[in-house]
């Protein structure tokens, strides 16, 4: 069964677009990500917000993402990355949600401190992505990066690029808005 109607081909529907190239896309400009909640809000996605600014550890990580996740039990996969990963299969996505935005606040305070377990963390991520989408579940992953340099290494044999409103660069350094967004949105 496909995860997409060949009806939604040349429609461009916010989460096939972002899907088709991977799971984990980086994210800048306060507008851009206004504009892709909206649109995956459209198209029944369920929110979840992880604040990485202030992790320390690994196990800090994982607690970041338990604590967004709505149901998730409290010291499920909390300690072990194997236990994390069980946790991501279970508790992320069920019947009930089975399409969720994991946003990744301050992502790139993170992964300048901690990069091995951010660049672990985003492999979960994708993998689980990949996983869940076997059972017709989808999960998006949005890294919220104020550096509009910033390049990871590939997630799980997938590269993690921008996200379509910021792929150019002149859009991540705020020097010009993609024709699609208005003035007055990237303002507030």
């Amino acid at each position: 069964m496909p995860i997409f109607d060949d009806a939604d081909r040349g429609t461009h529907p916010e989460d096939l677009m972002l899907l088709q190239q991977g799971h984990v896309h980086l994210v800048r400009h306060p507008w851009a990500l206004e504009r892709l909640r909206r649109d995956l809000e459209r198209l029944g996605y369920d929110y979840a917000v992880a604040d990485l600014g202030g992790c320390e550890h690994a196990d800090a990580l994982r607690n970041a993402v338990i604590a967004a996740v709505p149901g998730w039990p409290r010291d499920y996969g909390a300690r072990k990355w194997a236990a994390f990963s069980d946790g991501l299969a279970d508790c992320l996505l069920d019947a009930d949600h089975s399409q969720r935005v994991l946003v990744l606040d301050r992502f790139d305070r993170c992964y300048a401190d901690h990069r091995a377990d951010a660049m672990l963390l985003l492999n979960e991520l994708a993998g689980i992505g990949r996983w869940h989408l076997l059972f017709g579940r989808r999960l998006i992953v949005l890294l919220v990066s104020d550096d509009p340099e910033l390049q990871l290494a590939p997630i799980g044999a997938q590269y993690a690029g921008w996200n379509r409103h910021e792929w150019l660069q002149v859009h991540r350094e705020g020097k010009r808005l993609p024709p699609w967004i208005a003035p007055e949105t990237a303002a507030g």
